[in-house]
């Protein structure tokens, strides 16, 4: 039946043994050494992706707070320029109150000075006046009493 040779055995074994060494050098060592790297590299890789997402999220907290800070600025300055506006607004209304107010003062003092310079000129005529009417109705009154 079967016999068992121990030297085709041996030389066989030797044989698996120098190929598993062989296989070992040229294969599992370098594979083995690729595979550590790569995962080394992917390792790396995302730490480097951790530390960019920190960074960006510090950066996107530093954004917003440049960005708030700019709109309270932007409110300052607008509610400044508003209230500077309203306080020219207010005195240019107040300093066209006042010339229209001299205004007129000025035209009731040219209108009384008018008013006595009226009443200076019908009084000085008024004798004039009552002498011309007295003989216009004279001649009316003659020629009503010459019709009847």
């Amino acid at each position: 039946m079967l016999e068992t040779d121990f030297l085709t055995m041996l030389i066989e074994t030797g044989i698996f043994l120098v190929t598993l060494i062989l296989l070992n050098q040229w294969l599992f060592k370098p594979l083995l050494s690729f595979m550590e790297k790569r995962d080394a590299k992917l390792a790396d890789e995302l730490k480097a992706v951790s530390n960019n997402t920190d960074e960006a999220k510090r950066y996107e907290e530093e954004i917003a707070s440049i960005l708030e800070k700019a709109k309270v600025e932007a409110n300052n300055i607008r509610k400044a320029a508003t209230d500077e506006a309203k306080k020219e607004a207010v005195l240019m209304v107040e300093s066209e109150v006042a010339k229209i107010e001299a205004e007129k003062q000025a035209f009731y003092a040219e209108l009384e000075a008018k008013k006595a310079e009226l009443a200076n000129v019908l009084e000085s005529n008024s004798n004039e006046l009552k002498d011309m009417l007295s003989t216009k109705l004279k001649g009316i009154a003659w020629k009503k009493l010459s019709l009847h």
